[in-house]
């Protein structure tokens, strides 16, 4: 690693991040994604230009994290890939909703992703000769972003997919769209956005039948004219002030059309476009001597942010328009066939991607570990904390009043006061008057303390009669866990490494900061076993220790063995000290001191609580 200042490492800045939105961050390797509980993030270098967006990536994947029911969305996915893919879009948007409120912050974070695709080239217009799908999804990718979201950068983008949009289906379906998606706004769960996005699938195979049960268009006539888009475009001015209406809410606001029930405002949006193009159908409008709408329907068209280049979308057909190839029946058809090959993939699928390709800091080196929380056994706290109690009240007592005592200085002698110093008395017949004691309290120690304990296979030796070298390790971290927690401005946590599975993928939290630790016993009946994964379990206290407040801050690990990579714990733990975390080792029949400046070894487990003990001591006091 190459990091010179531990506080910019991106498994520290990530875990802090994570710990802000309440989900598991995992920085190493070239994975980007996420299972559902955990997310898994490349380790970039400080100087990245990905970092901004990998930070993205966090806050929206954190977003589905807290927002997605995972089990509905699944469901509803597997209906169709089209389904999939607007349910997709819509989620996207539902739960950045809900992150922006609960983090405001985040709305900038999010909005970096969406310049940086830009800028690469990542994020594209739909065109006309792009699949039917394709210019159905990419209009309410970035129309919804744009007006849902407030992602001012994809305004022009928006215009542009609502005139391909316009050019590839009938404009009764456009309409009814624009009434569905007046819903995307106060969408309030997953659910509700499965049931938009089937609603939306239902209205394509409904035009598509509709479509295919009406007469061909005669020669010389667009799909389009066919079907009233050249009539007056109050319809349109409708349904783009639905649309405008139910999505320009601001950050996290709802729409009006009371999204907790979507059903029966769609239902009205939809018939009202339908009533309005059968108006429209009879009240035909022909168009101007040069084939544009009239002045009246550039006029009275589609609203002044959206819609005020609806006079170019209706070119459809005529002079100098495009027309895709195929009926309308035939591209709604495709549509509704359209596979995921076919259909432009996730929009942070690509960001995935391109983070995974980015040149990490160590790539598969080292990643930060997941914490698991241990589980908890009554029984063994009750016999765990009646050890402890019996056999350390005495050291717990004593390491609580050395710090105390440490917390008062000498003496200084005033002139007025309660308490006499005696000793001083004899100077009365030199004039001295200054007689008097006066104690002054120093502040608490105000230090946090990481106690890390190592559970490796090889802490499984006997060391004396049905006594094992983990089971004397976790006693002596819990009495520690006692005495420290009793002492006013020390905070503990204590975690094992590696985590119940084995791995160094993960650690076990015993003890967090501020939880009680009696409470916290059952924690400490655990097994060892797998390797030594030193480096990953000095990776997590360090994340841990630079998230709390106080201005001292402590690790303490017990070891028995060689780490599993040597040279990648001593470069984290060069970090940890550069960074102002005091790292100690305590080698258990092990001498530490090639790794840790300030280490000791501990010959007889025996030995191990007192030494443990008064280690402590010279550190707080």
């Amino acid at each position: 690693m190459t990091i010179k200042n531990l506080t910019q490492a991106m498994p520290i800045v990530a875990t802090a991040l994570g710990r802000r939105f309440g989900v598991q961050v995992i920085v190493g390797g070239r994975d980007a994604c996420t299972d559902g509980q955990h997310i898994w993030l490349p380790d970039l270098p400080p100087e990245s230009a990905l970092r901004p967006v990998a930070w993205g990536l966090l806050a929206h994947e954190a977003s589905h994290v807290r927002h997605t029911d995972m089990t509905v969305f699944q469901r509803e996915a597997s209906a169709s890939p089209l389904r999939q893919h607007l349910l997709n879009v819509l989620e996207d948007v539902r739960i950045e909703q809900a992150i922006r409120r609960d983090y405001p912050g985040t709305q900038t974070t999010l909005e970096h992703v969406i310049d940086w695709m830009l800028a690469t080239g990542q994020l594209q217009t739909p065109t006309t000769d792009a699949h039917p799908a394709q210019c159905l999804s990419g209009y309410l990718l970035l129309a919804l972003r744009w007006r849902v979201l407030g992602q001012q950068a994809l305004a022009e983008s928006a215009r542009q997919a609502e005139q391909v949009l316009r050019q590839t289906f009938p404009a009764t379906l456009v309409y009814r769209l624009m009434g569905l998606m007046s819903q995307a706004a106060g969408l309030k769960s997953t659910t509700e956005a499965a049931l938009l996005a089937a609603r939306i699938e239902a209205l394509l195979e409904d035009e598509a039948t509709a479509a295919e049960s009406s007469p061909p268009p005669a020669p010389g006539a667009s799909s389009d004219d066919t079907n009233g888009a050249d009539g007056d475009d109050d319809s349109a001015s409708a349904a783009e002030t639905s649309t405008a209406t139910g999505t320009e809410t601001g950050d996290g606001g709802e729409s009006s059309t009371g999204a907790s029930n979507p059903t029966p405002s769609s239902d009205a949006a939809e018939a009202e476009a339908e009533a309005e193009v059968e108006a429209e159908a009879e009240t035909e409008t022909p168009p101007n001597a040069d084939g544009c709408p009239s002045q009246k329907a550039a006029a009275d068209g589609p609203g002044p942010d959206a819609m005020d280049q609806a006079a170019g979308d209706d070119t459809a057909g005529g002079a100098g328009g495009e027309t895709p190839s195929g009926t309308a029946a035939e591209r709604l058809r495709q549509t509704l066939a359209a596979t995921a090959d076919a259909l432009e993939g996730d929009l942070f699928e690509r960001v995935r991607r391109q983070l995974g390709q980015a040149d990490t800091e160590s790539a598969g080196v080292v990643r930060l570990p997941a914490a698991e929380d241990a589980t908890l056994d009554s029984v063994s706290a009750t016999l765990l904390l009646g050890q402890v109690r019996r056999t350390s009240r005495v050291l717990i007592a004593r390491l609580q009043g050395l710090v105390q005592a440490s917390r008062l200085e000498h003496p200084c002698a005033v002139e007025r006061g309660r308490q006499l110093m005696t000793r001083r008395l004899y100077r009365v017949g030199l004039g001295e008057t200054r007689l008097f004691a006066r104690h002054r309290e120093q502040p608490a120690p105000n230090t946090a303390v990481h106690l890390l304990v190592d559970l490796s296979g090889s802490m499984g030796s006997q060391v004396s009669a049905n006594r094992y070298a983990y089971q004397i390790a976790l006693e002596a971290s819990l009495a520690l866990a006692l005495a420290l927690e009793a002492i006013p401005g020390v905070s503990v946590a204590v975690t094992a490494f590696p985590g119940d599975d084995g791995t160094d993928e993960t650690v076990t939290r015993l003890v967090q900061h501020g939880q009680r630790v009696a409470n916290r016993a059952g924690a400490f009946d655990r097994h060892p076993r797998g390797g030594t994964p030193l480096a990953q379990a000095l990776w997590y206290a360090a994340a841990d220790l630079l998230l709390r407040p106080e201005p001292r801050r402590l690790v303490l690990t017990l070891t028995d063995g060689d780490p599993n990579d040597r040279a990648l714990a001593l470069s984290i733990l060069e970090q940890c000290e550069q960074a102002g975390i005091e790292p100690v080792g305590i080698g258990i029949q092990y001498d530490v001191s090639p790794l840790f400046r300030r280490s000791q070894v501990i010959e007889s487990m025996a030995d191990l609580k007192s030494r443990l003990f008064r280690l402590t001591e010279r550190l707080l006091v």
